[in-house]
């Protein structure tokens, strides 16, 4: 939770090579999956432009739950329009109700591909 302890980074992290800090869920109000907006579709996080400012285009996804956070990324970014690839065996999902079956098919019609993380050089 914001303001304590267990919000902090670890004393023992040292990354001065960071250029940026990405904050969501900042607003109790609103749930926070996607690394590019909020839930409300409508609050960015400040990650494309970043990306943007940096020249960058083609993005790269891992991470938990496949069916959700990685999915609103992938769909934010793809509509951000970003080339967008998940790699899917660096994901795990959580499958409720078919979800990741229901993500695989949303990802497919934005053109978001996913591939194996072997697949990345030919990307």
């Amino acid at each position: 939770m914001q303001e304590l302890p267990g919000a902090e980074f670890h004393k023992s992290l040292h990354i001065p090579h960071a250029a940026l800090v990405l904050r969501k869920g900042m607003d109790l109000a609103i749930d926070s999956y996607s690394a590019f907006y909020e839930n409300d579709r409508k609050t960015p996080t400040g990650l494309a432009g970043y990306l943007r400012q940096r020249g960058l285009s083609r993005i790269y996804l891992a991470g938990l739950a496949f069916d959700f956070c990685v999915r609103y990324s992938a769909e934010d970014a793809r509509r951000d329009g970003f080339d967008v690839f998940v790699i899917e065996d660096a994901c795990r999902g959580i499958d409720v109700d078919n979800s990741v079956a229901a993500t695989r098919l949303s990802l497919a019609k934005l053109g978001v591909a996913c591939i194996a993380a072997r697949e990345i050089a030919r990307a």
